[in-house]
């Protein structure tokens, strides 16, 4: 378990931290003149050393490091569901984020379907796939444990059978959010879960418009969620307090009206992305926004080509982003990565086992 030392220095010195169990240097640290924190350390007592360049010196002993939480983000992602040609899948893939190549097998959703949205709790290992479509509006919710390779289990129910929702969460919180959604006509429904707990959605609140077919990504621990794009071909982002049961608020808007688009982000780090989609025609624009500020989108770059109905998910605060399925003329299994902290066109990643559109992608990040 992660603990950590803090404390004050008056000039910038290194700070050697010893641990007094067995007297061995534990970790060194150069830092500047002020406050200091150093973490990932092992629990117990320690004696820490200050030493200036001059070679002064000075110390103090019996200091107990503190537990705290450190979040480690996983590194897999699983893309799930989707369709080809009137051919509806259950099947899940799952890559490693950070290594491209191509996805791999993961096992099977309970129920085939297409246009469903998903979510995690992020280190807590727990992925989300909720609604969807296969011979009439699902609200089936499937749940799997993301680091280790099996068939999904239900989860519950949505509040309303329904497809093209979009899924986001508050990590740690454990709250899920699935927003919008169509069943003949579109809308501006928002449920939430429990995501470590199984059991039926509940009524969160109310998206600004009506809308489906749009992307949904969160600050994760720091609780904002955003909703961008969407039905009729709308600009339009949407945030929540994911902690805080109640209506959306508008946040501004996207470079480029569209639907059919989808979202990722870099977690804390506090960049959402929104790439591809449609406006009529297909576009590979990827938008980029800065979560926890109220703004208009920018452009972050393009996607190798034109496409919609596709699925993403990242490593959260390391940063890395990756596109998968959807359509580019015909149905494809591509995938593409971006570095989310870094403006750019994405690059290509690899492959998914099967081609297709509509699927819904989390990671345990």
């Amino acid at each position: 378990m992660p603990y950590k030392i803090s404390g004050t220095i008056n000039e910038s010195a290194d700070i050697i931290v010893i641990n007094q169990s067995d007297w061995a240097v534990e970790t060194t640290t150069s830092e500047s003149a002020g406050s200091f924190e150093i973490g990932l350390l092992v629990s117990g007592t320690k004696t820490i050393l200050a030493r200036r360049s001059d070679g002064y010196a000075m110390g103090y002993g019996n200091v107990d490091a503190l537990y705290y939480y450190y979040y480690a983000p996983g590194d897999r992602g699983v893309w799930g569901g989707g369709c080809i040609a009137g051919i509806y899948y259950d099947v899940m893939d799952y890559i490693t984020i950070s290594s491209a190549g191509n996805a791999q097998d993961f096992g099977n959703l309970t129920l085939a379907r297409v246009c469903l949205g998903a979510t995690s709790n992020g280190n807590n290992d727990r992925g989300v796939f909720a609604g969807g479509e296969n011979a009439g509006y699902k609200n089936r919710i499937d749940y799997i444990t993301i680091s280790s390779k099996g068939n999904a289990s239900i989860f519950g129910n949505l509040t309303l059978a329904r497809q093209y929702p979009a899924g986001t969460s508050n990590i740690n919180g454990q709250r899920g959010v699935f927003s919008g959604g169509y069943t003949g006509s579109g809308h501006n429904i928002i449920d939430y879960i429990t995501i470590s707990a199984l059991g039926n959605a509940t009524d969160f609140g109310d998206l600004t418009i009506i809308n489906a077919v749009h992307g949904a990504c969160s600050n994760g621990n720091n609780d904002r969620g955003c909703f961008g794009g969407g039905w009729g071909y709308t600009n339009v982002i949407d945030y929540i307090t994911i902690s805080t049961i109640g209506n959306a608020i508008d946040f501004g808007d996207l470079t480029l009206a569209r639907n059919n688009l989808t979202a990722c982000s870099n977690g804390t780090n506090d960049r959402g992305v929104f790439g591809g989609g449609s406006t009529g025609s297909d576009t590979n624009v990827i938008d980029y926004i800065a979560i926890s500020t109220l703004s208009n989108a920018s452009d972050f770059g393009d996607l190798p080509n034109t496409r919609r109905a596709l699925a993403a998910a990242s490593n959260s605060t390391n940063d890395r982003g990756v596109f998968g399925g959807g359509w580019i003329t015909t149905d494809v299994n591509v995938l593409e990565y971006i570095t989310i902290s870094s403006t750019g066109n994405a690059q290509d990643f690899g492959d998914l086992t099967v081609k297709r559109r509509y699927p819904a992608a989390t990671s345990n990040a």
